[in-house]
């Protein structure tokens, strides 16, 4: 299979580019500044696509980092942009990519508190909310070619390195990773490995629209911090409260940190699809490379 992938360089990307080829499947990037296995985005075409069995794109702005007036325009730009010169090309192409996997995020959603999200559950309010509205709108040309389209929502993506587990480690071996706020609002994660590994099967299966890519097990942000405490042997009872957090972290703090999302995975788990890292405490001690206590807890 004959693959490009925009965003190919981030954390999602550059695994699941890993992966394919690995299978065997032949992969291309797309860049700004193109290496010889990479096309510049002005290379996208209705012709390009004609080269192509699928197309995986997760570019965008990254959503870290105080959210200015410029931040969040960017933000959005980026992602509504980069999937619309995508979607033309494949709307327009004579032989088009059979399937475009159009990413988005479980922020679609919006604060949600204690509801449980299929993704028939409609969009929620707020920045991100809106965001992935018009992101996933995008894409949507692309149903008229006759190309599958297929929309993941993806929940907090767990991967050792300076990501998002990666600060939370940090704030917990500094002894600060405690409750936010009260700690009920609820945290969807998945694996690295999951998320993966659910690309794939999207990839490979007939499914179309939405699809939530969550662990089934969500947890409180109050559960997460103390878990995450245990697997690095620290305490984690220091809270943070809600308006500190506001006050420092701004629109970002509170959307991405005091939100509660609480992602069911339906469609996958209908489709058949299996985790591999469904636990939160056993996916800790195997992204973090630390084996359980003698006593197994």
């Amino acid at each position: 299979m004959n693959v490009l992938i925009a965003g190919g360089s981030g954390l999602i990307g550059s695994a699941v580019a890993t992966r394919l080829q690995s299978r065997g499947d032949s992969v291309t990037g797309v860049s700004r500044s193109p290496s010889s296995n990479d096309v510049a985005w002005a290379d996208i075409t209705p012709e390009l696509m004609e080269n192509y069995d699928a197309v995986i794109n997760l570019a965008g702005e990254s959503i870290a980092g105080r959210w200015t007036r410029r931040k969040k325009q960017r933000i959005l730009e980026s992602r509504v942009e980069s999937t619309t010169t995508i979607a033309s090309a494949i709307a327009s192409s004579k032989n088009p990519p059979r399937c475009l996997i159009q990413a988005s995020a479980a922020g679609f959603y919006g604060d949600r508190g204690d509801e449980l999200l299929s993704e028939s559950c409609p969009s929620g309010e707020g920045f991100l909310a809106e965001v992935c509205q018009q992101w996933e709108a995008a894409a949507s040309p692309t149903r008229d070619a006759g190309t599958r389209l297929v929309m993941p929502r993806f929940g907090i993506v767990l991967a050792d390195g300076p990501g998002a587990l990666g600060r939370l480690v940090l704030v917990t071996k500094l002894l600060i990773g405690g409750p936010l706020a009260t700690g009920r609002q609820w945290w969807s994660w998945v694996s690295l490995n999951d998320t993966i590994r659910a690309l794939l099967f999207l990839l490979d299966h007939e499914i179309s629209g939405p699809v939530n890519v969550a662990t089934p097990n969500p947890e409180t942000q109050k559960k997460f911090a103390t878990t995450l405490g245990a697997v690095l042997r620290r305490p984690a009872v220091v809270p943070a409260p809600g308006f500190a957090i506001r006050m420092v972290l701004g629109e970002m703090g509170t959307h991405l940190l005091l939100d509660s999302t609480r992602l069911n995975p339906a469609t996958l788990l209908e489709e058949g699809f299996e985790f591999q890292d469904s636990y939160l405490k056993e996916a800790l001690r195997k992204i973090l490379d630390i084996g359980s206590p003698a006593n197994g807890n």
